[in-house]
């Protein structure tokens, strides 16, 4: 609803409360998507977001237009089911895709229940009973990426086609869960092209799962303030499975969003400061807890970001999952970053005192929260998913380390900032080091966020290298760590189109360093993203 007032369904003129995140009038007439209400003289968060998103999706059309014009997600041709079997693998093909991604779903961001998913995707004997095409086909696109199966990877240009055809109509369709479905194939494509090195069209599909999130209330699920928020946009969950799906599905929105912000060095869409952001949703917990129904039934939660950012409890629902874990390391590094991002010269003097204020005390949790993390062997299941996102977010709260501590005028001038950056960044490569066993087998695919990790990490110890070597200090330790580091990375440059950029990049200047014909003066110049 557009306030003051708007119009609904039947012309008449209703007056809009501002309620948030949904006026009251919108939610009586269930029109919770159209919502495009204006509080303290700013418009709602949701028409901002599509606003940007249609500015980007045109400037996408305008830059491929040229060049692949079967990949536009601008097309919006309606397929039947007759047309969508006709481009679909064949079942035993598309089993072997399903089961390929789902032993890596969770690096890109999957948040549907696994076994749920796998059991209604191979059913074609019931297609009314199968996810919607685009988060299908989604699936089956990462299947072939992860497959590197040649005979297959030449499927991949087609399938990525008409996924992107699918996802852009898919909200025009009657699948039951078209919300929830559209959403995770957005956030699977932005993972895709992020990890393919295309940034504008990740950065597309990113607003798109951001927009989709916020105008359906998943930041809002269990809202103390806003009980029946979440409730506008989407029907009560079923179950406490698909519960636990929507609470994944907030938080994995807000690690895409966060996480590819700082790889891009840029603002993400989500702004946690801003007047109009509020997140209530509990933080996620093991997809099991939810098997087994233990969220409380009544139990509700507010201002979950803030409190943790402000160093304070969250209360029964936060628990230390593994994802949890992650989406904390993500906004410790996220929020490392933008304030990086302010410590600029010119930083007016009235603004001196409080960034110093929130400078340490963001350091202070980054250091406890660091504390608080659980080794690899504490983990019951120690499960591949469970390993890697646990290894993600340890190198994740090192990062944020390296970000806070890494502003220029705090490297040079001040010995602890130094001290602090490079232990983290020998920590990230000593984590590569010691993998734990039950990583083996399972590593063909890494969140392709690491790379920034790695690449930062590199960084640091390639400038406190040439300082050792312009101090007459001895450099073996030093030269030995990056050389066995770089071999741990290596194998990874398969995984990826931009992790096997970030790696040979990071090998070019190693191989500079080992030849000892590096400018002390120089910083190693890899691009993050």
């Amino acid at each position: 609803m557009v306030g003051p007032a708007s119009t609904a369904e039947d012309e008449k003129l209703q007056k809009c409360d501002g309620a948030q995140p949904v006026c009251t009038q919108c939610v009586r007439a269930k029109q919770s998507e159209d919502c495009e209400y204006i509080f303290n003289g700013e418009r709602a968060q949701v028409e901002v977001l599509e606003e940007v998103i249609s500015k980007v999706q045109n400037r996408i059309y305008e830059l491929e237009r040229t060049q692949t014009p079967h990949l536009l997600p601008m097309r919006s041709l309606p397929h039947s089911p007759t047309e969508i079997e006709a481009l679909e693998p064949s079942s035993d093909i598309a089993a072997i895709l399903v089961d390929k991604f789902l032993a890596y779903a969770s690096e890109v961001g999957f948040f549907l229940h696994p076994t749920r998913f796998r059991s209604s995707a191979l059913r074609f004997e019931t297609p009314n009973t199968r996810p919607a095409p685009a988060v299908l086909f989604a699936v089956y696109l990462w299947g072939l990426h992860l497959s590197r199966n040649p005979r297959l990877a030449v499927r991949e240009p087609s399938i990525l086609a008409h996924t992107l055809e699918l996802t852009a109509n898919s909200l025009r369709g009657d699948h039951p869960n078209k919300i929830m479905h559209t959403l995770q194939a957005h956030i699977l494509l932005a993972y895709y092209f992020f990890s393919s090195g295309r940034f504008l069209e990740g950065k597309y599909h990113a607003m798109a799962a951001v927009s989709l999130y916020l105008s359906s209330g998943l930041h809002l699920i269990r809202s103390k303030r806003y009980p029946d928020a979440a409730a506008a946009a989407l029907p009560a969950p079923r179950d406490a499975i698909e519960e636990g799906e929507r609470i994944h599905a907030c938080w994995a929105t807000l690690v895409l969003d966060k996480l590819w912000a700082v790889a891009l060095d840029s603002d993400a869409h989500q702004n946690v400061d801003g007047s109009l952001y509020e997140l209530d949703t509990p933080w996620p917990l093991e997809i099991e807890d939810y098997e087994r129904g233990r969220i409380a039934h009544k139990a509700s939660s507010e201002n979950t970001l803030h409190e943790f950012l402000e160093g304070r409890s969250t209360g029964s629902l936060a628990g230390p999952s593994s994802f949890a874990l992650l989406s904390k390391a993500t906004i410790l590094v996220h929020r490392a970053n933008r304030l990086a991002r302010q410590a600029t010269s010119d930083m007016p003097p009235s603004s001196i005192a409080a960034f110093q204020a929130s400078f340490v005390a963001h350091d202070a949790l980054i250091d406890a929260f660091r504390a608080s993390l659980p080794s690899p062997q504490s983990l019951h299941p120690p499960t591949p998913t469970k390993l890697r996102m646990l290894l993600l977010t340890h190198c994740l709260v090192h990062a944020a380390t390296l970000q806070l501590h890494g502003i220029p005028a705090l490297r040079v001038n001040n010995a602890s900032s130094r001290r602090k950056c490079f232990a983290a960044a020998k920590t990230i490569v000593e984590i590569m080091l010691a993998l734990p066993q039950g990583l083996e087998g399972n590593l063909d695919y890494l969140n392709a966020i690491i790379g920034t990790v790695w690449t930062s990490a590199f960084q640091t110890l390639i400038e406190e290298f040439n300082a050792l070597r312009a101090a007459g200090e001895s450099t073996t330790a030093a030269t030995s760590l990056l050389q066995r580091g770089f071999e741990a990375i290596r194998p990874f440059n398969a995984a990826c189109a931009l992790l096997d950029y970030q790696i040979s990049a990071i090998e070019r200047a190693l191989a500079v360093v080992c030849g000892r014909s590096m400018d002390g003066s120089s910083r190693l110049r890899v691009p993050a993203a």
